[in-house]
This record gives structure tokens, C-alpha cells and sequence, in this order.
């Protein structure tokens, strides 16, 4: 069924936002029906992680060949490293009370703050940690053992025989549960569940690198193998990607194991009332599954004979291109910038500097270490400048081939950024608004269903870097929807024929915030349930 594209074509279009959608939906919030923020098994005790990890210092956001970054001795893979990669990925950084509830902000963000991606880890026996299947929780900082035995064999083999699998210690796997983020977001939330994991691997890529530890990302694997691996209950919870951690420092050579057991393990439910099932999302899932080790092979090689970035140079009108001068300013631990790290509520008008929109620009230059983007890249990257200093304000489009930026239109008034993100006016205060972008289409002829997939996880990762390099000079941002077709329109011709995956606003917040704390190991489950 992935060469069957118009599923992915189908729900794309199906689940637009234009201003008669929005105002013609009757969707409403049931909070007494509001999904729990972390898993919980209820028959299997949990093991705490250690709390005393070493932090990442190293700066790695600016930074466009962060694979050549090599730490200063080998690092030792215990259970204080693994721990350090989980709590700045996705551990708890902030306690906010609301009043429809407490919530347990986390390292990375998530649309809505429901955060729908759970994290599972895939081990050899390393100081600390035998060999197994875990489950993290982020809410007691605990794994849940619910296999024992090293299954680094079945997940190379799952994933098309991807050697850096069989290499790594330990694999993190991103999977989400659907109707944690469907609650608010309805059908359309399928498109959550690759943005809020791309942010947290763009947390995950830069927490490693800052450690020395070569990782890639996976998306090409037999799903149904995965999600039983992790013991996922079908239609409710599925896998997303792969992240072998640490490739080339496995001490040990896996063993050929027997397949897993079919079972689901109880859990504490995650509503009090009724889960609405969208039959889209799973549609679309399904029929972007792949379901042999064969056509996971075919499928990466797809990708791998899929046209290089800097190949051919868009065709357009260029009426002004201005080169990004980027003045890289890594003073800050990684571990102080992703503490900093939060959705910004307010913007204050306040204009950012041209250095600082270079900054996040060349961020965002680099390759992605995975089975898709080591030299190329499904997104386009437009924006609108609102209020940089010595820029001109209006649309620009970023040229990834030679570091510039073009001028599609001059003078655009300020509350196109914000009308195109829900007429928010939290868009049309900041300073510029990116809207990362993807010709769907061409890239699902490639790659069929599972196509869609990566150019939503893509944007998400690089909207990640947007938010680290932000934070990073002391600038804050925040992710937004939009309104699909009026975003291709704006940025016509140029844009024609692509479509918005993500959008995220920066520029200088209109208020003072604390920043976030190491919060691991703080709550109970009792805490966390209530």
C-alpha cells in the first residue's frame, strides 16, 4: 500500500486549515476527559535512573559539521550517560500550575504541551543496565524492564539490516500515542506526532554530539516487528523512529533472538472517559507502513536515489540575495540553553539582530544524521521578517545551496505573519516567522506514503533547531499551525506546488522568564496522577 499515494494525498488535503474550517469546526475541549501526560504499567515495577548525570557543555548548535566533533576521550556508556540523553531530550524541566491542571514541562516541546512521544530504549547489557527493552518515564525518571535479553539482532534486522543498529550499545526509539494529542488537535494531530518527535531528536542529535556519540536517525524499518517489540497496543500507539546511540562503541556482539511474544502489558489508562479513535490517522499509518525486510531495503534505496541538495538551483525570479553572516556565539552549555528552552507566550515588538537571524539560518544548513538527510533535505525554508535590523522587511526564502537569503516581497505588513498562524497576534509580534515547507507531492511519487512521514519529521527536527538556536542567543520562540493553502498562496510563485509543514515565530520575549531546573527523580506517581 505505500505506492498507493493518494492516502497520503487524501488526508493532507483533508486535514487543512482555511479560516471557513476553523470557524465552521464545533470541536471542543472535554477536560474532564483530558489524556495524562506519561505512561504508567501497572503489574511491573519501575527502576530508577540515576539523577547525578553529567551535563552536556558543549555547544553544538551552530555548528554545521557536527558529525566531525569528537569528545575529548571515549565516553563511558553507563547508566548516568543514558540518563543525561533522556532528561535533555525529554525529562521535566518546569512545574506549572494552570487552572485546568498541573503541567510538567520537558526539555523539548510538544504542540499543545500534551506530549504524545513516548521513549523506549533497546540495550546491550552497559554498567547499570542489563540487557533489554525499557520503557522511559520522564515523570519518575524510571525505566520499565518489559523484555529481557538483547534484541539489537531483531532491530537490525527489522530496519532493513542498518548496521549502526548491531555497532550502538543502545537504541532510543520515539513512538506516540495518538489519542494523547488527537484529544485537541483531531484528525490533524498525525502531523503532531512527527513534529513533537522531530524536536525532541533535534534535542537527542545535539545531547550526543555534545557527548561525542555518533547517532543516527532511522525511519525505514518493519512496523509491525517494532511496535511489537514495544509491546504497542495496535491503533492506539505506534513507533516512529530509530536512534542508535554511541555507533561504533558496542562491547559486545548480539546474539541471534527468538522473535518477541505477542503481549500488551496493562497500563494505567490514560482518560478517564472515552478515547475517540480517528480513522484517518490510522489510514494514513498503515498504508505508510512497511511490512518485509525486502521492502525496507527498497524503500532506503529510494532515498538514497533521490536527487543531492546543491544538484540544481530553484527556478525563480531573484530580485535580492543577501548572504547570511553568521557570528556563531556558543558561550552557553547545551545544558544551560535547553534549560532556558520554552514556548514563548508574548513577544514585545522589539527587533532581533540580522547576526541573530544568521545564526538560527546556519543552524539549520547542516545535514541531519539519519537514513534520509546526510545530503539531502525534503524541506524549503521561507520566512517572513517582521523586524531584523539592517534587513528589509518582507518575505525571504533561504537558499540552503549558498547560505543566502532572497527577497520574494518587499514590505509586508505585519499582520500577515500573524494571519497566515490563525490569525494569532502572538505571530504578527515576533520578529520573524518561518514557515517550513515541502513540494509533497514529488517526494510521495519517490518514496510512496511513507514519504509524508519524513517531511513532517524532517520539519519538526529542524523547528527544534530553530528553538535551540533561539534560546541559544537568548531570543525565545514558539511553534505554531497554520493556514495551509494561504501560506503556498503568500509565498507564490516561488512556493508553487509546496506545502507548509511547520511554522515557528522568534524574536525577543515581552517578559522575563526563570529558567527551567534539572527535575528528574522529583515526583511521584501519585504526584503525577493527580
Amino acid at each position: 500500500m505505500n505506492e498507493e499515494i493518494k492516502y497520503a494525498l487524501d488526508y493532507h488535503q483533508e486535514t487543512k486549515h482555511s479560516q471557513m474550517s476553523i470557524r465552521l469546526s464545533n470541536h471542543y475541549l472535554d477536560w474532564d476527559n483530558k489524556p495524562k501526560s506519561f505512561k504508567f504499567y501497572n503489574n511491573i515495577p519501575p527502576i530508577a535512573l540515576p539523577t547525578d548525570f553529567p551535563l552536556p557543555k558543549l555547544n553544538v548548535i551552530t555548528m554545521k559539521e557536527t558529525n566531525h566533533v569528537t569528545a575529548l576521550e571515549t565516553p563511558k556508556i553507563n547508566t548516568e550517560l543514558l540518563s543525561s540523553l533522556l532528561f535533555f531530550s525529554s525529562g521535566i524541566t518546569r512545574q506549572m500550575k494552570f487552572p485546568h491542571g498541573k503541567y510538567y514541562m520537558r526539555a523539548a516541546p510538544a504542540t499543545g504541551a500534551l506530549y504524545p512521544i513516548e521513549v523506549y530504549i533497546v540495550s546491550e547489557n552497559i554498567n547499570g543496565l542489563q540487557a533489554g527493552v525499557y520503557h522511559f518515564c520522564p515523570g519518575e525518571f524510571s525505566l520499565t524492564r518489559l523484555r529481557e535479553g538483547d534484541y539489537r539482532q531483531f532491530l537490525y534486522e527489522a530496519a532493513g539490516f542498518e548496521q549502526a543498529i548491531m555497532n550502538s550499545p543502545f537504541t532510543i526509539i520515539l513512538s506516540s500515542i495518538a489519542w494523547r494529542n488527537a484529544w485537541k488537535y483531531q484528525a490533524r494531530s498525525y502531523r503532531h506526532w512527527f513534529w513533537d518527535s522531530g524536536v525532541i531528536a533535534a534535542n537527542l542529535i545535539a545531547t550526543t554530539t555534545s557527548f561525542g556519540l555518533k547517532t543516527k536517525l532511522i525511519t525505514g524499518y518493519v512496523d509491525k516487528f517494532v511496535n511489537e517489540l514495544l509491546s504497542l497496543e495496535e491503533n492506539k500507539e505506534a513507533s516512529i523512529v530509530l536512534a542508535p546511540i554511541g555507533i561504533g562503541l558496542s562491547k559486545q556482539e548480539p546474539s541471534k533472538i527468538q522473535y518477541p511474544s505477542r503481549f500488551v502489558p496493562e497500563i494505567v489508562p490514560i482518560s478517564s472517559g472515552k478515547e475517540v479513535e480517528y480513522e484517518e490517522i490510522w489510514k494514513l499509518h498503515n498504508a505508510s507502513s512497511l511490512n518485509s525486510t525486502d521492502q525496507v531495503c527498497q524503500w532506503t534505496r529510494s532515498i538514497n536515489s533521490m536527487q543531492e541538495i546543491g544538484d540544481v538551483k530553484e527556478d525563480y525570479v531573484e530580485s535580492s540575495s543577501i548572504h547570511i553572516e553568521p557570528i556563531p556565539n556558543n558561550t552557553q552549555s547545551l545544558s544551560d540553553v535547553i534549560l532556558l528552552r520554552g514556548s514563548t507566550r508574548k513577544f514585545s515588538r522589539e527587533p532581533i539582530t540580522f547576526e541573530q537571524l544568521s545564526n538560527i539560518l546556519y543552524s539549520l544548513a547542516g545535514p541531519t544524521p539519519s537514513d534520509f538527510g546526510e545530503k539531502k533535505s525534503f524541506m524549503d525554508i521561507y520566512f517572513i521578517a517582521n523586524d531584523v535590523t539592517n534587513l528589509q522587511k518582507g518575505a525571504y526564502f533561504f537558499n540552503r545551496m549558498d547560505n543566502s537569503i532572497d527577497l520574494l516581497k518587499a514590505n509586508i505588513r505585519r499582520d500577515m505573519s500573524g494571519f497566515l498562524c490563525l490569525e494569532q497576534t502572538l505571530f504578527s509580534d515576533a520578529s520573524v516567522v518561518f514557515y517550513i515547507m515541502s513540494n509533497i507531492k514529488s517526494i510521495l511519487d519517490k518514496l510512496g506514503n511513507r514519504g509524508y512521514r519524513l517531511c513532517q519529521f524532517e520539519a519538526g527536527i529542524l523547528a527544534g533547531r530553530i528553538y535551540l538556536s533561539a534560546y541559544n542567543q537568548k531570543i525565545g520562540a514558539s511553534g505554531s499551525t497554520f493556514y495551509d493553502d494561504a501560506v503556498t498562496d503568500f509565498f507564490s510563485p516561488h512556493a508553487k506546488g509546496k506545502d507548509a509543514m511547520i511554522a515557528v515565530g522568534i524574536g525577543t520575549p515581552g517578559y522575563r522568564s526563570k529558567p527551567g531546573q534539572v527535575l528528574a527523580g522529583k515526583f511521584s506517581r501519585d504526584e503525577l496522577l493527580s
